[in-house]
């Protein structure tokens, strides 16, 4: 696609159509010629895109995406930039993750700019420089802000700095997938002033290294401020640090969670209901926060009074009062929520239920005329139950109260620029079906964000209420329930699979795991 292509859609998404145009997409017009003309802190404050440059070797011209063409806008930008320029419109909501995937995001030149950081002499710093916060100036901020930067340009939902014997290696989840630079550690020297530079950021003890700290912090990305969570881990060679990236996203609707239809027409009728417990089960990562938030919106759209316990606070919320648990000044999951209960609350959320208590004050809100949200670690729904009863509630007391199991796994998307048809599957199955190939967009992957897939138990019904009270094991739950009280995770796989979103390899690999 070049770039008249580029003006031919972003004249069709002025017209609706923007899921013809992803952030990637745009940031794979943008040149480095003539990203040379905008630094990116001025990229993103005029909210501008520089993509190629006309004219050959005299540059007669730069062109621009940016979110409006405006007079003021190219007198600004052919003063910043030296030369005219032209500006094709795009949506505002893909410039800014375009901008820093086109500036940040390029695994080249975040390889390159940490080699030339790490390879140098490391300056000695006190604990008390580190302390202090100092503006990033020496290389172990600069090797830290390189990696922030990137993983916030890439959307990454953790960063992994681990200490090995010959140094220290960083990982990188994006879309679910860790990648690893094993073959490039980096001076054990420079990974312990990163370790003392990350825990002054915390306000975590920099003296302390041999418990695990946990604590949170923010840092610049091209002017803007970005959230992000903080462990750290004594181990045989160090202290390891994980980053969780907090990114600031729009909350989505229950629809737009991409689950298969019968699940959010499930979902919908639940959050309408006065009381019961509705629960979202899964590992970390798995999108389970994402998913309470977004029926916690929904039920607050309704005009109900949704408050809701949570550690920490994900994502801010208007309308709803959050309250961040806080165990170092007492204000444990059990008294937050028992607070919460006197708070006149229509709805609660419980960002987890990860104990007895936690699981009987669940449980008696939701007996008691409140309906109750939350998120419980365990792998499938048919094991919901025993995972409640192992905290210490009774199957009694649990399948009366619990309405509705959902459990979400995260899988890759198939990149939508270069998916290729996977004949062999698509004569077998009669259907068109997809498989990844690799493309620029996609940096060589095939894969590009994640989608959702999920398998429900439904309990709303006094029939499954019953099969449930029966069932002697998860197996025989499985056989007892009423038709369409279980869906299982084949159904949501077909439908993935069928609309070219997952590959027929990757439902085939799910299903194998699960089941493992």
């Amino acid at each position: 696609m070049d770039f008249a292509e580029l003006s031919l859609q972003a004249g069709h998404l002025a017209a609706g159509a923007a899921h013809l145009l992803s952030a990637s997409d745009l940031a794979r017009f943008s040149t480095l010629e003539a990203r040379a003309f905008l630094p990116l802190e001025e990229a993103m404050s005029h909210a501008t895109l520089p993509l190629s440059l006309v004219g050959g070797s005299h540059c007669s011209m730069l062109r621009c995406a940016a979110v409006e063409d405006t007079p003021d806008l190219r007198a600004r930008l052919n003063f910043l930039c030296g030369i005219e320029v032209s500006v094709t419109v795009v949506p505002g909501a893909l410039l800014e993750d375009a901008i820093l995937r086109a500036y940040l995001g390029s695994v080249e030149q975040l390889t390159a700019g940490l080699s030339a950081i790490s390879g140098r002499q490391v300056a000695s710093a006190s604990k008390g420089q580190q302390q202090a916060i100092p503006e990033p100036k020496g290389d172990a901020a600069k090797f830290l802000s390189a990696l922030l930067e990137f993983g916030a340009a890439r959307n990454a939902s953790d960063l992994h700095l681990c200490p090995t014997r010959s140094g220290a290696i960083v990982k990188i989840r994006i879309d679910g997938e860790l990648m690893s630079q094993e073959s490039q550690p980096y001076p054990s020297s420079l990974h312990e002033q990163v370790v003392l530079r990350l825990k002054a950021l915390a306000s975590l003890n920099v003296t302390c290294r041999r418990l695990p700290q946990d604590g949170a912090f923010s840092f610049p990305v091209a002017g803007k401020e970005r959230a992000a969570r903080l462990s750290i881990l004594p181990a045989s060679h160090g202290e390891s640090a994980v980053i969780r990236f907090l990114h600031v996203r729009e909350v989505p609707s229950v629809e737009q969670l991409g689950f298969e239809a019968d699940v959010v027409r499930v979902l919908r009728a639940s959050i309408a209901r006065t009381q019961g417990i509705l629960l979202v089960t899964g590992p970390t990562g798995s999108g389970k926060s994402t998913t309470l938030y977004a029926l916690a919106r929904q039920i607050k759209e309704g005009g109900r009074n949704v408050v809701s316990v949570e550690d920490p606070v994900e994502s801010h919320l208007p309308g709803i009062v959050q309250v961040p648990v806080n165990d170092e000044q007492g204000l444990t999951y059990p008294r937050a929520i028992r607070s919460v209960l006197r708070h006149d609350p229509d709805v609660i959320m419980i960002g987890e239920i990860r104990d007895r208590e936690s699981a009987s004050i669940a449980l008696e809100s939701a007996a008691t005329g409140h309906l109750t949200l939350s998120s419980l670690h365990v792998g499938s729904v048919l094991l919901a139950l025993d995972r409640l009863k192992a905290l210490g509630v009774s199957h009694e007391s649990a399948v009366p109260s619990v309405s509705v199991v959902v459990s979400q796994r995260l899988l890759p998307a198939l990149c939508g620029a270069c998916k290729r048809r996977d004949d062999i599957t698509s004569r077998a199955l009669g259907a068109d079906v997809y498989a990844p190939s690799g493309c620029e967009a996609c940096h060589g992957a095939g894969f590009s964000g994640r989608v959702a897939v999920a398998e429900l138990l439904d309990l709303r019904s006094q029939a499954a209420k019953q099969a449930a009270l029966r069932a002697r094991s998860t197996e025989s739950l499985g056989r007892e329930l009423p038709e369409g009280a279980f869906l299982p995770w084949e159904v949501c796989l077909r439908a993935l699979t069928r609309s070219g979103h997952i590959s027929a390899r990757q439902a085939s690999e799910f299903l194998e795991r699960e089941s493992c």
